[in-house]
């Protein structure tokens, strides 16, 4: 169902970079997750790193379901009713806040200090039924 997920992540050079990674675990609930470093410098000359990790097969899964099943209901209605936004044929885009994944919440956000997660589905266009599925709220 599930072909893989896609995160990637900025750390700011105010922002200790494992506090950001233990954002992205406690995001998907995943204890795992192997990161890739990219060190740039911003337009200040301030220090940043992007943190980027796939995910794949039956761990995407998990952290689909968890991640879906974590969010509030109208954080959930709002990704259904804006599925044509955020969704391209088989892959799904999403952004949630940073700094409340890193206390445990799953908020949803359009800001720009944000954890983006793409989900990419194996041959299936993105659906609210297959969403809802996921969710286990069918």
């Amino acid at each position: 169902m599930i072909d893989r997920v896609e995160i990637q992540v900025h750390s700011h050079a105010t922002e200790d970079v494992e506090k950001v990674k233990e954002a992205v675990r406690k995001l998907l609930g995943v204890e795992q997750i192997e990161f890739t470093e990219l060190k740039a410098r911003g337009h200040h000359g301030n220090p940043i790193i992007t943190l980027i990790a796939t995910l794949k097969g039956k761990e995407a899964e998990r952290a689909v379901r968890n991640l879906l099943s974590k969010m509030d209901e109208f954080d959930f209605e709002i990704m259904v009713r804006e599925l044509d936004i955020r969704s391209e044929k088989s892959k799904l885009y999403l952004r949630f806040d940073k700094q409340k994944a890193y206390l445990g919440k799953t908020e949803m956000s359009s800001g720009s200090d944000v954890i983006r997660v793409v989900i990419v589905f194996k041959g299936r266009k993105v659906s609210e039924d297959l969403l809802r599925e996921l969710r286990g709220s069918e």
